[in-house]
Order: structure tokens, then sequence, then C-alpha cells
């Protein structure tokens, strides 16, 4: 009988897993061939995608919000000298980072950078936190209140995935703010109590 319970949980639990993967955007960024053109698709059902390619001096050249589930398009990158960018997609779930250099007539890809993002959750006077690091960095977490008063402060070590839950059913009435740091990116999330 035991046996067959953790069967069944395993099943399930995979069947969750399943489901969760199949909601994740894809991004397929390819160069064509010997052209100085770069082709994106994008496969999201996650509305606020932001796209920007950006020159070595962290000017962004181009920039698109993308508002539709399917996106495709042919990047010309003719006009663009000789020298690296970045191109970069930015959701809510993560930000994708890939690092491509132009040179006479063709574009390479050097690399591709994946950051996550924190999900934050509110349910009533309650927030959640969850937050998928694979890289196992130190990941800092404070909530401060509007007077910028420290109320919270812990340090998660050596976790691939850092999940925490901030209870303010009982906090007094005002604007607090998490904030969540991991290495070089910080995220804020504010919640009122009233």
């Amino acid at each position: 009988m035991k046996t067959n319970l953790k069967f069944t949980a395993m099943i399930a639990f995979m069947f969750i897993t399943v489901v969760g993967l199949a909601k994740e955007p894809k991004v397929s960024l390819m160069t064509e061939g010997q052209s100085k053109s770069l082709i994106v698709a994008l496969d999201s059902k996650n509305n606020k995608t932001i796209l920007k390619i950006i020159d070595e001096n962290q000017n962004i050249i181009f920039s698109e919000k993308i508002s539709v589930n399917s996106y495709t398009k042919k990047f010309d990158l003719d006009k663009l000298e000789n020298g690296s960018y970045l191109f970069e997609l930015d959701d809510s779930l993560r930000t994708l980072t890939y690092t491509i250099r132009v040179e006479n007539e063709e574009v390479k890809i050097l690399r591709r950078i994946e950051n996550n993002k924190p999900i934050f959750r509110k349910i009533g006077a309650k927030l959640y936190l969850n937050l998928l690091n694979l890289d196992s960095k130190d990941v800092e977490i404070k909530v401060f209140d509007s007077d910028n008063r420290t109320l919270f402060s812990e340090v998660v070590e050596n976790e691939n995935i850092v999940s925490k839950a901030f209870n303010f059913e009982t906090a007094h009435k005002d604007r607090y703010t998490i904030v969540v740091k991991d290495g070089e990116n910080t995220y804020y999330e504010d919640i009122v109590v009233n």
C-alpha cells in the first residue's frame, strides 16, 4: 500500500513538473549563414517581454515591447559597425542576455546568460518569494518599512531554491518593501498593509 502511495505521489509530482515546464517561454536566436542578420523566435504566454539591442557603450540602439504569444523577427544588422553587442530579452521570470559579435559580413553569437528573477505571489496580507538560484550564489533578503528601517535581514547561502513566506497579517498599517539581492542583481517588491 505504501509503495502504491509513493508511486502515485511521484507520478503526480512529475506531471506537475511537466505542466510547469510547458508554460516556460521558448526563445530561439540564430544567425543566418554568412549574412549580417539575426533571427529571433519567441513563443511565450507572457505579454510583458521587452527586447533590447545594446551597444558596447551601454546605449540602447533598439527596444521593442512584445505583446503577442508568438513572435518571429529577422534583424538586418548591416548598418551596425563591427563590434560586440548585447541582445536582451527581459520578462517577469528571467532575463536572457546574448553577447553577439558583428564582424565584417557575419554575426556570431558568443555566449548566452540566463538570469532568473524572483517570483513574488501575494495572497491577502501574505507575500511568498521563490527564486531559482542555479549558481547557488548568496541571496540577501531584507524587509524595510516606509521609514526605511530594516525589519528583517537574512543571507541564504548555497541554496538552489530560495523560498520564503512573509506574513503581514498582524503588521502595522504601512508600506513594506522586500529587497532581494543575488550577486549584482537587486529586485524590489512592495506590499501595503491597510
